[in-house]
């Protein structure tokens, strides 16, 4: 008989049992005198120690195997056990302990064939690991990993020796601690643009773009010693969605010292080579004219020619081995920041020649050989100082649709066309073959000419292609409407003399910030600032502040998809009264000037009683400004003020970025203001209170 059925008879004999008790019982009570209770009450007790004596052969044969099979059950799932299933015999689990040990021992056997499994990948990517790592170790450039926040994933020996900055460079810390973020950005953006156009051509079927995944760019060292020659390549998820790049670079030092042997070398056949040659065809000439000669006459330049044929092939066998040493090229046309570019030559013109070049305005990209434009700029500066006695010049450059015009400038009279082209007719030093500034010229499909500026100014004016330009990208999240914020105490900072000062001889701070929100007073907080210097209606491109801020609490992702800035990025920079302090000492006591200023200055002055600080500088508003000088216009977004003032608007909703736009769109305000009488910084500010004021009834009115 099966255990099921035999434990039904069992419950059935029981419950049988416990009636039959009951019955006898009343019917006892019945017979007798009738005392129902009392033979109830001994009926019950029957019925229970009838059903206390079943569940205890329950319990031993059914209940407890369950009990020690679940037992076992748990201690097969935790660990592995290669042995059989233990219970008591005799229980009533019929064949349930022999199916639950097949699904044991087929739970083992899948946990050996998953520890394979497992062994046999680790194996393999311990395999590829160590061949990855002797790759990245033979490598002599430069490779750096990082993820879209540009937190650095992977490095190898050759970048900590190229960067020599092992400070900065290590796991999880940002790419641009290392090197300048223009390029890098740029370059991102470019793959990424090509990425997304890639994938809307394969959703609606078309063939995708052939543009490669890899693009070359030029960016500098952040401790601005040289220029880097690199390339960024975008790393894909089995998903195809992208997660981060890789950087290589290469040393550049190393190149331009081939070159300049390279150029030794060519310089010696040109140059050092003309004296035996000149003696050889003297000495041909001779004895071709000469036929008279004499015997040891003839035999004299007989052995002239063969001295000089000797030596002449002596040199040419070590001119050989030489060569073959060499084995770098020359630099092809790449996309390079021109704010790198203008940095390294101020840096080289000022250790070499003690002449002071300061970049200004808003920095553009080009395409060009960086490494002759480079040389071409600062022979062209080193002969602009020769010729006219200056050692102070500006150098910017002036974004146009197809070109950008590089703008080398000096306090004095234009140069003539003849002087120029004596220039252009010049060798450069360090070029392949002794180049001429003409050839590096013409190399680039551009022309040299001199031209007046005002004020008595000077530039000379370099044309360049631009570089090509990434479209903007649509974010998910679109701009929350631009709130404006009203403080008339921010024109009451300015001393009287200070007010009489004119606009365009003002030292000033252009400056922007990015927050956690738009509702400093409702605890949003302070996530970046940057700022650049104007001076004398100049843009100092190379004196900048930039600071991350940690806000000390989580950042929207609304405001993420803004800005871009994420919790991990701020997650180890100093927080606002750590870093205010900075930017007051960067500011001095200079003028402010912000795009809406009373929003950005309700984030500083948030933070500077714990600063320790306190900004009692002037403060201009170019918003306010622009609204006197285009009153008939209804979009005062930052973009459309830069759209209408012809200003390239670059790195949008970063504090660096927008800094710059304004201080674009403030130097072109200049020339408008003077030409309504608005000169002097008490005018500017008398009208910025008086449009303060307009727009504040202009909302109240609309409310």
């Amino acid at each position: 008989m099966r255990p099921p059925v035999a434990i039904a008879i069992f419950i059935a004999a029981i419950a049988v049992a416990a009636f039959a008790a009951a019955g006898v019982a009343m019917w006892q009570a019945a017979a007798s005198d009738g005392s129902v209770g009392a033979h109830l009450s001994v009926a019950f007790v029957i019925a229970a120690a009838l059903a206390a004596v079943g569940f205890g052969f329950l319990h031993v044969k059914l209940l407890r195997p369950l009990a020690d099979l679940s037992g076992e059950l748990r201690m097969h799932a935790r660990t592995r056990l290669d042995r059989p299933l233990t219970l008591a015999p005799g229980h009533w689990l019929d064949t349930l302990p022999a199916e639950v040990e097949k699904l044991a021992g087929a739970l083992q056997a899948a946990r050996g064939t998953t520890d394979k499994a497992v062994s046999s990948a680790t194996q393999r990517a311990e395999e590829q690991k160590s061949r990855l790592e002797a790759i990245l170790l033979d490598l002599s450039e430069g490779v750096i990993v990082c993820n879209l926040e540009h937190r650095i994933l992977l490095y190898n020996q050759a970048a900590a020796r190229i960067l020599d900055m092992r400070d900065a460079l290590g796991l999880d810390r940002s790419l641009f601690g290392l090197l300048t973020r223009e390029p890098v950005i740029y370059t991102l953006e470019l793959l990424l643009e090509q990425a997304e156009a890639a994938a809307v051509d394969e959703e609606n079927g078309r063939a995708p773009s052939q543009e490669t995944a890899t693009r070359r760019f030029v960016c500098a060292a952040l401790h601005l010693g040289s220029l880097l020659q690199a390339r960024l390549s975008l790393v894909r998820e089995s998903s195809g969605r992208v997660s981060g790049y890789v950087l290589t670079f290469a040393d550049v030092g190393a190149e331009l010292e081939s070159l300049a042997q390279r150029d030794t070398l060519l310089r010696e056949v040109a140059v050092e080579w003309r004296r035996p040659l000149a003696n050889l065809r003297a000495a041909t000439e001779m004895l071709a004219e000469h036929p008279e000669l004499e015997p040891d006459q003839r035999g004299a330049f007989q052995a002239i020619i063969n001295k000089e044929v000797e030596a002449l092939n002596q040199r040419f066998t070590e001119l050989t081995r030489s060569y073959d040493r060499l084995v770098t090229g020359p630099w092809p046309l790449v996309d390079i920041h021109s704010l790198d570019l203008f940095r390294t030559v101020r840096k080289h013109l000022a250790e070499a020649d003690g002449i002071q070049v300061t970049p200004v305005g808003v920095p553009a990209w080009v395409h060009a050989d960086s490494h002759s434009l480079l040389l071409a700029l600062e022979h062209l500066i080193r002969a602009i100082a020769r010729h006219t006695g200056r050692s102070a010049f500006d150098i910017g450059i002036v974004p146009g649709e197809r070109y950008a015009y590089v703008e080398v400038i000096w306090d004095g009279e234009p140069v003539s066309s003849a002087v120029i082209d004596s220039w252009l007719g010049e060798p450069l030093r360090g070029t392949i073959g002794n180049r001429t500034l003409r050839e590096i010229v013409e190399r680039h499909a551009s022309e040299l000419w001199s031209q007046s500026r005002p004020e008595g100014r000077t530039c000379l004016r370099l044309p360049l292609r631009s570089a090509e330009r990434p479209r903007p990208r649509e974010t998910a999240a679109r701009m929350p409407p631009w709130s404006e914020f009203y403080d008339f105490d921010l024109f009451n900072g300015s001393n009287e003399a200070l007010k009489e000062a004119p606009l365009r001889k003002l030292n000033c701070v252009v400056f922007d910030t990015e927050a956690t929100g738009l509702r400093p007073d409702e605890g949003d907080e302070l996530l970046a600032i940057g700022a650049v210097r104007v001076v004398n209606g100049r843009i100092l491109t190379g004196e900048t502040f930039e600071r991350l801020v940690n806000p000390g609490r989580a950042i929207p992702a609304k405001t993420t998809r803004i800005h871009g800035i994420t919790d991990d990025m701020v997650r180890d920079k100093p927080p606002a009264h750590v870093v205010i302090p900075q930017f007051k000492g960067f500011v001095g006591d200079s003028v402010l000037i912000a795009y809406n200023a009373a929003f950005d200055m309700k984030f500083l002055e948030k933070s500077t009683d714990k600063a320790g600080v306190k900004f009692d500088n002037p403060v201009l508003d170019a918003l306010l400004l622009s609204v006197y000088v285009q009153e008939d216009v209804s979009d005062f977004s930052l973009t459309a003020a830069a759209e209408r003032m012809g200003v390239e608007v670059v790195n949008r909703h970063t504090a660096l970025g927008d800094a710059m736009t304004t201080a674009a769109i403030f130097v072109k305000l200049l020339d408008l203001l003077e030409a309504r009488g608005i000169e002097t910084l008490g005018q500017a500010a008398k009208i910025s209170k008086r449009m303060m004021e307009q727009r504040r009834q202009q909302a109240q009115l609309l409310n």
